[in-house]
């Protein structure tokens, strides 16, 4: 069997599988329209669906409460259903060359690398077509009979036995054996602190967790060799369900740290959905999919949904009936899906908010490029949000400036909306968060707009809005942020305009490093200097 992921399937009763009608979900305009007007922070897990279960009750589900004590970890340097509407009959894609290519966050095809609408039904692996499943399975018992004739014994022995029914995090031998001040001596030394009552001790290799086999050999594949510090702490409170609260700098390992108790308490669970994942931005949500996908393989049963703004609603909505285990999503999408009554919350045991700090720090500072956009946007802003906004540009007179960045100095405004005039030579120390809702013409007046925030050593945000009409300046504003640590957007760092900026660059300084004379070039310059005059 093949199931695609917006398809239904209608088997005949005495059937056997082997035929089927296929229904495509057409995409609603309404939905659509909304789908658009969202947030873009809408993103989530998307695994496989083999069966298509019964349709959910409607009713509204609330959150379980949470329970148990908090436990608050830091790590610091060392030093329901779709709705069919009128659904048309098309029949699964033959061939990898007839369907499209994948969007930022939506399935791929594990053969070709396009849109993977459809799921194995015997591997749960996303495939685009009948063609790539033929290469999927095939490319699969080629494995196996690899693996078989490496490995005889093995092959021959009795098979694996299944998991066990149930998962009860116990500290391992080693970690019971060691001495109090043993186990302060190590957190001190890598930097974590800890809060909270009776917190269970960290764990030294993820062998004492005791995971299943197929997790532990996906820990390595994915190269897991040992836990990062915020790892070591996280992973055995979190597999006790305790409430945790933990911060640690990007590139940590933080979020490993939450999948692996999600996993975990997802495995054993038999209402579906059982596990939450939040996120701030489709971005964060596909990076934590991939992840989950690399630790999920292999694992009966775990099947996620991904439901992010900017895609299409109906396959996320098909997706959410075919009992998935965990949701990641951002707040805009999953509050789209919570109002239509097409998923039911009452079954999730653990949530997960990943990276949801305040980013609206009033008073704001917008920066557009003409002052009918700064009027425009900030009386849409007023009339939208409620937020105290003006605007602020050349036409208005000295006076009017001078009270305006007066009531933004002294938090009279939430939000002040200005043209390239407050760009340069203030000290804006109250201002927290600076949006470029349009990319500055040049990367020098880019640098002074975000400078804005963050003055005189305070803390600050800057975030900017970018679309092809800055494409002369992508691969200046990938080099200008990627050493920050901020997540650049997919669709950023494929941009071929990116690239070909980049290659240039690259010829260019290779240009310039031949034109250097240097001791290993110096005698083939004096030669070819030489030469030359010979022939004159």
């Amino acid at each position: 069997m093949f199931v695609p992921r917006s398809l239904k399937i209608k088997r005949h009763a005495n059937g056997d599988g082997k035929s089927c009608v296929a229904k495509i979900i057409k995409s609603d305009p309404e939905d659509l329209q909304l789908d658009k007007s969202r947030d873009a922070p809408v993103d989530a897990l998307v695994t496989e669906a083999a069966t298509t279960p019964d349709r959910h009750s409607s009713e509204s589900c609330p959150f379980p409460s949470p329970g148990g004590q908090l436990a608050e970890v830091h790590s610091v340097s060392p030093e329901q259903g779709v709705k069919d509407s009128h659904p048309s009959e098309e029949p699964v894609k033959s061939f990898s060359k007839t369907q499209r290519w994948a969007e930022p966050g939506e399935p791929v095809c594990v053969v070709c690398g396009r849109y993977g609408e459809y799921i194995c039904d015997k591997t749960d692996e996303d495939v685009c077509s009948l063609e790539c499943k033929a290469k999927h399975l095939l490319q699969v018992k080629e494995k196996e009979e690899k693996s078989k004739l490496s490995n005889p014994q093995k092959a021959d022995s009795e098979p694996e036995s299944p998991l066990n029914a149930s998962y009860v995090y116990k500290e391992h031998p080693f970690i019971l054996n060691l001495q109090e001040d043993q186990i302060e001596n190590l957190k001190q030394q890598l930097g974590i602190l800890v809060q909270g009552q009776e917190v269970t001790r960290p764990i030294i290799d993820f062998e004492h967790c005791s995971f299943p086999e197929v997790l532990n050999h996906n820990l390595k594949k994915s190269g897991y060799e040992v836990p990062t510090p915020i790892q070591m702490q996280m992973i055995p409170v979190g597999l006790l369900g305790r409430d945790i609260l933990a911060s640690a700098d990007t590139g940590s390992g933080k979020t490993a740290a939450f999948l692996l108790p999600v996993i975990m308490r997802a495995l054993f669970e038999s209402k579906t959905p059982s596990a939450l994942i939040l996120t701030p931005t489709r971005e964060l949500a596909i990076q934590i999919e991939r992840q989950a996908k690399e630790l999920m393989s292999g694992l009966p049963r775990m099947k996620t949904v991904l439901l992010v703004g900017g895609l299409p609603l109906p396959p996320q909505l098909y997706r959410l009936q075919q009992q998935v285990k965990v949701i990641i999503a951002t707040p805009g999408r999953l509050l789209d899906i919570i109002k239509q009554s097409s998923v039911e919350l009452c079954g999730i045991k653990i949530v997960v908010v990943d990276e949801d700090k305040k980013l609206f720090k009033p008073p704001v500072l917008v920066f557009v490029d003409c002052k009918l956009g700064a009027d425009l946007l900030s009386e849409a802003v007023q009339k939208i949000t409620g937020l105290k906004s003006i605007s602020i540009h050349s036409e208005k007179s000295q006076i009017e400036r001078k009270n305006i960045l007066k009531g933004l100095l002294e938090g009279d405004y939430e939000v002040v909306v200005s043209t390239g005039v407050l760009g340069r030579g203030l000290d804006l120390i109250s201002v927290r968060l600076v949006v470029n809702f349009d990319m500055p013409s040049s990367m020098d007046e880019y640098v002074h707009q975000v400078g804005r925030v963050g003055r005189l050593g305070q803390n600050g945000t800057a975030i900017t809005f970018i679309n092809n009409n800055s494409k002369r300046l992508f691969w200046d504003i990938a080099k200008r942020v990627k050493p920050t640590g901020s997540i650049l957007p997919p669709q950023l760092l494929n941009s071929p305009y990116l690239h070909d900026q980049k290659r240039k660059e690259q010829q260019k300084d290779k240009q310039t490093q031949n034109d250097l004379v240097t001791g290993a070039n110096l005698m083939d310059i004096i030669r070819k200097h030489d030469k030359s005059n010979s022939q004159k």
